[in-house]
């Protein structure tokens, strides 16, 4: 278990492919909560996504290709020095500023060691999902230094908040679910049409799968490792 101590900076990070319908109103929420800068990270986007952000006042770190969005955060978190970051989907409705700062708070506060958003409210279908999955919200606060210790981030692609998730049980991190009011996504059949969107979906129900069943053994201690002796506390 680790905390964060008080006072640190923080850096809002957007992943993102082919979000430029959606991306500006997210990142004009995150700058209006003023917790640090902006930064969208364009995983290889085809649809101007990059041009938007910049636009909407975003720094934008570009990928040559499609890296996954855990390879995105990877790639994001490497670029910047601040010591929490905040992550945020690109297609986000019903955001407001109030949901990012009570995000950051805690782990800048070093009262947790990473905080998961929770939607509440908004649609039904990303609602009764969160209810049911809500280990796989993308709204979260953490170290940077955390992030980037996660084993299998950079490979984790849609996996990533599971692999996340197996890494703050396995360090024994304390987490805390931030209720989101009115929160939803856009959902991938309204953003690619139907056929496509499906495609997409089955494809990220598999990367999930992949991270659900892989990272566990990956992430085992090894003997001699101070946490195969005394496990951490699990996160509440």
């Amino acid at each position: 278990m680790r905390r964060r101590p008080a006072g640190r900076d923080a850096v809002v990070l957007i992943p993102a492919l082919d979000e430029a319908t959606t991306i500006a109103s997210v990142i004009a929420v995150a700058r209006a909560a003023a917790v640090g800068p902006v930064v969208v990270v364009d995983d290889g986007s085809t649809d101007g996504t990059a041009e938007v952000a910049a636009a909407a006042g975003a720094e934008v770190v570009r990928l040559a290709s499609n890296r996954g969005k855990g390879g995105a955060l990877e790639a994001g978190a490497r670029e910047r020095r601040e010591a929490v970051v905040v992550l945020l989907d690109a297609d986000l409705t019903g955001l407001v500023p109030k949901h990012v700062r009570a995000l950051v708070r805690p782990v800048a506060a070093g009262e947790v060691d990473m905080t998961r958003g929770v939607f509440v409210g908004g649609r039904w279908a990303t609602a009764l999902a969160q209810r049911m999955l809500p280990i796989l919200n993308g709204q979260r606060a953490l170290s940077r230094e955390g992030l980037l210790a996660v084993p299998g981030l950079a490979e984790s692609r849609y996996g990533v908040e599971i692999a996340i998730a197996e890494h703050a049980k396995a360090a024994g991190w304390v987490t805390q679910d931030v209720p989101l009011s009115g929160v939803s996504q856009v959902v991938k059949e309204e953003k690619r049409g139907i056929v496509r969107g499906v495609l997409i979906r089955l494809r990220m129900y598999a990367e999930i799968l992949w991270a659900y069943l892989w990272l566990p053994w990956r992430q085992r201690p090894a003997p001699g490792d101070a946490r195969a002796r005394t496990p951490g506390p699990r996160p509440r």
